[in-house]
């Protein structure tokens, strides 16, 4: 088997990837037409140019779009069930998904509590289907500073529900960690596991101040370490994880294109890495395709390719026996396809 079929059939974790960024262009058109919401495009194809990324301001209404769509607890059950769908597709056998609850009840008018009975109901029948498992992850919208006290009561209202950290998305400009201090400090008291989004739009102070202040287990993007020699050399000590979204990167301008992007030299500089595909459908991409450019553009060998995936197992929130259990059937799905 060569090294790119390898790629695409070996089992995987994603640890960095939105619920609402997921949502694909024929399951948004089922939505609206079950809810009659009229659309900016009445097809698939219409809907994919609509839905591919060109500006911040492009995101957020087609993210606004989306959620327009979501009306019933039904709902959410269908978009959790996709997801699962296309995690089986991939090999994708555990993930931590990112979702922005409060805004989501928020926009419908839902209790939180029915959206995630949707949601939960779609997880545990992909569970039963395909063997796809995956927690939750919800985060504050740092541009909405004032609702954050509100996402984590109900992030901790949900710890029993699949729910298994707090985390930080949206803008990192003019929002940086400082103004989220008492309410991380609050969720780590609580034992709650903490994985804001730093280091992406803002630089180097970002991540420092992630993990100073915030107390982060876990940093999500953190490329733009690579610019703070000292940041390296501690993220590497301390074996802090950073999921990394190339991708993303290249769509959102944090690089001009792959050949520029550091994971490389982050990965060679001995950094905890995973990588994850963000938003996917919005950036034209998937898991499969993010792991394609690992061998394409960033020359992994296999054992590279072995070692990342099992990376983001080791930096997940599954408790110790349940990281071994995943490892060792990773371990031997790896030596399956190398006969």
């Amino acid at each position: 088997m060569n090294l790119p079929e390898f790629a695409l059939r070996m089992p995987k974790a994603e640890l960095h990837v939105h619920l609402e960024g997921s949502i694909l262009p024929r399951t948004l058109l089922q939505l609206a037409q079950r809810n009659h919401v009229r659309l900016p495009a009445s097809d698939e194809a219409g809907l994919e140019k609509l839905y591919r990324f060109r500006n911040f301001e492009q995101f957020l209404e087609t993210y606004l779009m989306i959620t327009g769509c979501l009306r019933t607890a039904d709902d959410y059950r269908l978009i959790a069930y996709q997801f699962g769908s296309e995690c089986a597709r991939q090999n994708i056998r555990y993930a931590e998904v990112i979702f922005t609850m409060l805004t989501s009840s928020t926009l419908t008018g839902l209790p939180w509590q029915e959206i995630l009975h949707g949601l939960n109901a779609g997880r545990e029948q992909v569970a039963a289907d395909f063997g796809v498992r995956w927690q939750w992850v919800f985060d504050i919208v740092r541009n909405e500073p004032d609702t954050q006290a509100a996402v984590l009561d109900i992030t901790l209202a949900a710890r029993d529900q699949g729910v298994v950290a707090l985390g930080l998305g949206g803008l990192e400009t003019g929002f940086p960690p400082e103004l989220f201090v008492d309410t991380f400090h609050r969720a780590e008291a609580e034992n709650l596991h903490r994985a804001p989004h730093a280091g992406e739009i803002a630089g180097p102070e970002s991540v420092w101040s992630a993990l100073n202040l915030l107390h982060a287990d876990r940093i999500e993007h953190g490329v733009r370490s690579i610019e703070d020699p000292l940041l390296v050399e501690y993220l590497r000590s301390n074996a802090i994880p950073l999921d990394i979204c190339p991708t993303s990167n290249i769509c959102l301008n944090v690089y001009p294109n792959y050949a520029s992007h550091p994971l490389r030299k982050l990965w060679d500089a001995g950094l905890f890495l995973t990588v994850g595909s963000d938003d996917p459908p919005m950036f034209g991409t998937d898991l499969n395709r993010e792991y394609q450019l690992l061998v394409e553009d960033y020359n992994f060998t296999q054992p590279e390719l072995e070692r990342i995936s099992l990376n983001a197992i080791h930096a997940s929130f599954l408790s110790p026996a349940e990281k071994q259990i995943l490892v060792q059937e990773f371990q031997a799905e790896f030596n399956r396809l190398s006969k």
